[in-house]
């Protein structure tokens, strides 16, 4: 196992460098994490990473269309 680096961002924060944390993940392999009131709600994470989770879940992506 390796280790990977994780950042930690307040939602609000990310809002203005969202093109930054979604880079991270793209090009560096890295994780932010996004926090809310100090909880971690969500990270942003590597497609590689994702896609590696989903088997090892043994679980399915379903496309969910945006509705207008």
């Amino acid at each position: 196992m390796s280790d990977r680096n994780e950042y930690e961002e307040r939602i609000a924060d990310v809002r203005n460098s969202f093109a930054d944390a979604v880079g991270r993940a793209r090009f560096g392999g890295e994780v932010t994490v996004l926090t809310s009131r100090g909880k971690r709600a969500a990270a942003i994470v590597p497609m590689d990473f994702y896609e590696r989770a989903l088997v090892a879940l043994g679980e399915t992506a379903v496309l969910v269309k945006k509705q207008t």
